[in-house]
């Protein structure tokens, strides 16, 4: 195993990581991106088992006693008391060709990012959000696990930032599957009130489990309300009285309208918050607003 230096936010990887790099050639591996706060890296066992279990699916030879010796170290060299710790595994080097080397010797990579400016005025006063046109690639395979990847998400940040040039309030895009189902958004998961039943939608075909997403769904058990985890059509965002986005960096952001980008239709208004402060309630005594 071949752990590399770790990197501050906008240090360039080809200064710590092979070009022979397995990630770097055909996006091999896997990451989790983490809250650090006052001396703590938030939801850490469920990033470190979803990281896991994504180097089982992937078969990435991942030590974990040697990932766990590492953490202090990470922790001590923490930026500043509330970051972002990026974790990074690739299967290593590997030479040409799509065929995995056999034992492999995985890269692990730290990065320290700082917490983008919008954060906590977007959890206390909400968002606005567009469909995004380009689908998520179908792949039961990988559904679930945070792999390296992420062209579809680029793709669709790229309309979403056109979008935010024209209306400032946009800061999400929601992305659909090939069939128009809602899965989730560029860089979140989703939640939507639908006919008074609180729903996420079902991520077995492609999508990321989202640490924050299943936090959120005990915590909502825990309190008597029944998450629904279902198919959830796109049409029926418009029919939802609320919806909100979650995931680990930036807690939970209500959603105030769908845009659409197009500006072929009026803006849909959703006309309550009630479940997003709820949950950014029920998480305010381990994760901060």
């Amino acid at each position: 195993m071949s752990p590399a230096p770790q990197t501050v936010s906008g240090q360039n990887f080809s200064e710590t990581v092979s070009s022979q790099d397995r990630g770097l050639l055909y996006g091999d591996g896997l990451f989790e991106t983490i809250r650090f706060f006052s001396g703590r890296l938030l939801l850490w066992e469920p990033h470190r088992q979803r990281l896991l279990s994504g180097c089982e699916v992937l078969d990435i030879d991942l030590d974990r006693n040697y990932l766990d010796s590492l953490i202090p170290e990470i922790i001590a060299s923490a930026p500043s008391t509330d970051c972002i710790l990026k974790v990074i595994v690739t299967r290593g080097t590997g030479g040409r060709g799509y065929s995995p080397p056999s034992p492999n010797r995985p890269t692990v990579l730290f990065q320290w990012h700082a917490l983008a400016p919008d954060i906590v005025s977007n959890s206390k006063n909400g968002i606005d959000v567009i469909f995004c046109r380009h689908p998520l690639s179908v792949n039961p395979v990988t559904a679930g696990i945070k792999h390296l990847n992420r062209l579809d998400q680029v793709l669709a940040s790229r309309e979403l930032s056109d979008a935010a040039l024209h209306t400032p309030t946009v800061r999400e895009g929601l992305m659909l599957d090939l069939d128009s189902n809602l899965i989730e958004g560029t860089r979140s998961n989703v939640f939507v009130v639908i006919e008074n039943q609180l729903c996420t939608p079902e991520l077995s075909r492609c999508g990321v489990d989202g640490v924050m997403r299943n936090r959120l769904i005990e915590l909502f058990a825990s309190n008597g309300v029944e998450v629904v985890v279902r198919t959830i059509q796109h049409h029926e965002l418009t029919q939802g009285s609320e919806a909100f986005l979650c995931n680990s960096v930036f807690g939970v952001w209500p959603i105030l309208r769908l845009i659409d980008a197009g500006d072929r239709e009026e803006p849909h208004e959703f006309r309550a918050t009630t479940m997003a402060r709820m949950a950014q309630l029920w998480l305010s005594d381990d994760f901060p607003l």
